[in-house]
């Protein structure tokens, strides 16, 4: 059986050792004699989806091509760092998108490490760190999977590893040059951390891994790594259906990645929970639709969209209750106000509702309603952690919840089990709820304090 470790190059070229690797991973998916994190690693690089790239580029033949420009453009952009290199020997691995001072918080709260490196892996720069003889060998390797990609169901995992084998190897020369000792990865639902978790290995480099409180299944069903960390109860339902994709030698239980910034609001007691109101946490499908983040036949959009009607009508039958609807950030980021009411006065039926300002976010608002109602969204589990009642609009084709979990018994799928699950929630208090429901390991309570240090 051949293991799936990254080689140290004679070359002493990471860059074309990573490359090389990469090709090895991906004939290790159908072959017999590959190692199982082998195989494992080389469906996620080249069979999983990925979120760097939009499902319309699915239809997009030239994309290896943009990936090629992207590569040249940032082989002219000055490196810069949050934190630069060089002030620890561990570092954070994160995107654009995450938020740089909570994550280093975090870290620093459950990890006791302060002022890591935090490196943002789709905006590293290329500048100066190979030589004519690696780009050379790379751009064979970008013109190869370019025209591969074009012909391929697999367009755009082919077409990212033109990028990833750079950014790959650019980490794997700080960590050496920097003697790095430990990373923690908060992308681990990228489709390369796999990829990067194996050669990093090679040079004895720790890597744990941090996804987000939402199920793992979703975007983390395939996990190598040294430790995993487990933010919320549903990861621990999740985990013995899982096992068979994970070699993870350690599970790590923390709590959500934001939960210090909200703790004290919601564990000092006194807040007025908005009795008779009901929330509506949307996960934007209907904006990520129209933007081609995902595909047009949505499953997520259309039990969004079904579950608003269902709430439209129980709000003409229950006068007494009202809605507020707390809008994803990429509905307030493109869609104007008034489009905004616009589209949830049409699907609910009525202007019966209020939309929640957006002066602070949504996880400092969970005590305004009573009961929120959603579909898929990672605030379910950061609101049940904080204690507040939820009902949740089951997606079979999302196999979510799992039927092993405690979340089916606030499950719906009919309007008549949602009116049932909203009549009965209001009637009970929140301890009530939890452990009527069987929820208990989802409080708190349960992980550690976020605030420690």
């Amino acid at each position: 059986m051949q293991n799936a470790a990254f080689s140290k190059s004679s070359l002493k070229s990471d860059l074309i050792g990573v490359i090389r690797f990469c090709r090895t991973l991906e004939r290790s998916i159908d072959s017999k004699s590959s190692s199982k994190e082998s195989k494992l690693a080389g469906i996620n690089l080249f069979q999983t989806s990925s979120f760097r790239l939009n499902v319309s580029e699915d239809k997009n033949a030239l994309i290896g091509l943009s990936m090629i420009k992207s590569a040249i453009r940032r082989s002219r952009i000055t490196p810069t760092a949050a934190i630069p290199w060089g002030t620890s020997d561990a570092i954070i691995i994160s995107s654009s998108s995450c938020d740089h001072n909570n994550v280093q918080k975090y870290i620093g709260n459950m990890a006791s490490r302060a002022d890591l490196t935090y490196a943002i892996k789709d905006q590293l720069s290329f500048k100066g760190e190979f030589s004519l003889m690696e780009w050379a060998y790379w751009l064979v390797f970008a013109i190869t999977q370019t025209i591969r990609s074009a012909f391929s169901k697999q367009r755009r995992n082919i077409a990212l590893t033109v990028i990833e084998v750079l950014e790959v190897a650019v980490l794997l020369k700080k960590i050496k040059q920097h003697r790095i000792v430990r990373i923690y990865d908060f992308v681990p639902f990228e489709v390369d951390s796999n990829f990067l978790y194996l050669c990093t290995r090679s040079y004895d480099v720790h890597t744990t891994k941090v996804p987000s409180p939402g199920p793992l299944s979703a975007h983390n069903a395939i996990v190598l790594s040294d430790a995993l960390v487990l933010s919320s109860g549903y990861h621990f339902d999740e985990l013995p259906l899982l096992a068979e994709n994970f070699i993870v030698t350690e599970f790590l239980t923390w709590p959500p990645e934001r939960a210090h910034t909200y703790y004290d609001l919601y564990t000092r007691g006194g807040l007025n929970i908005g009795k008779q109101k009901l929330g509506f946490y949307s996960h934007g499908e209907w904006v990520r639709k129209k933007l081609g983040l995902v595909k047009k036949a949505s499953t997520v959009a259309e039990a969004e969209e079904q579950t608003l009607r269902m709430l439209g009508r129980f709000l003409n039958e229950n006068p007494e209750y009202s809605l507020v609807i707390y809008p994803h950030p990429k509905e307030r980021k493109n869609v104007s106000a008034d489009d905004l009411i616009a589209y949830y006065t049409d699907i609910i039926g009525s202007s019966a509702f209020t939309i929640a300002a957006a002066d602070k976010g949504t996880t400092f608002r969970f005590h305004e309603t009573d009961i929120a109602v959603t579909c898929y969204s990672t605030i379910i589990f950061e609101r049940l952690y904080c204690g507040f009642k939820t009902i949740i609009k089951r997606i079979p084709e999302h196999a979510f919840p799992k039927s092993n979990s405690p979340l089916t018994a606030i499950c719906f799928e009919t309007y008549d089990e949602l009116a049932a699950l909203i009549g009965a929630s209001a009637r009970m208090s929140s301890t009530a709820f939890f452990e009527q429901h069987h929820l208990t390991k989802y409080l708190h309570n349960h992980f550690p304090n976020p605030l420690q240090s």
